[in-house]
């Protein structure tokens, strides 16, 4: 298992924003999963559950447990797309890293208030980063949307479900990615 704090979080925000001069240069080439920031700034607890059987088939992606409304940033620079109609994954968004690699954050959050409401829509400000529209080019460590329980996680306890796709193929582990 492992363990992300706040403060880790937040310094590699800094760092990341300190280097993104640099951060360019360092992209992993097309096709190649890069190495990347961890995507929830805030503290998370999580295991490597992808392959594990669920309804529907093996999951795809890493599970990571957070405080709902907790940020979700950008792992690496890219495109984001929104994505508000899928039932089993709720508010979710799309994002295209330069690598060539697409990466899906799941079950954002939906909620007005920090108590399951189901009130909110998968806009800007309540799933999404305040401000940021379908469609733009983010940098790695930018802030683009907020821990939640939409479509089939409602309910139950807030996260983020995070999947990697290098080269927009078949799903592959991030906790293989994340240097835990």
């Amino acid at each position: 298992m492992c363990h992300r704090t706040g403060a880790r979080g937040v310094l590699l925000l800094f760092c990341v924003l300190g280097l993104a001069g640099t951060a360019v240069a360092a992209v992993a080439p097309k096709g190649s999963v890069p190495t990347l920031i961890f995507p929830v700034a805030g503290p998370t607890t999580y295991i490597d559950d992808f392959g594990q059987a669920r309804p529907g088939g093996p999951h795809q992606g890493n599970d990571l447990m957070a405080a709902k409304k907790t940020p979700v940033i950008a792992v690496e620079p890219g495109k984001v797309k929104f994505w508000t109609t899928s039932s089993s994954a709720g508010c979710m968004l799309y994002l295209y890293g330069v690598s060539g690699t697409t990466y899906m954050y799941i079950h954002l959050n939906n909620d007005l208030t920090m108590h399951n409401d189901n009130r909110g829509k998968c806009v800007a400000g309540g799933s999404y980063a305040r401000g940021l529209k379908d469609g733009a080019k983010v940098q790695a460590g930018q802030m683009i949307g907020y821990v939640g329980d939409s479509g089939d996680a409602d309910g139950g306890g807030s996260h983020l479900h995070f999947e990697v796709h290098p080269g927009g193929g078949a799903a592959v582990s991030a906790g293989d990615q994340s240097g835990c």
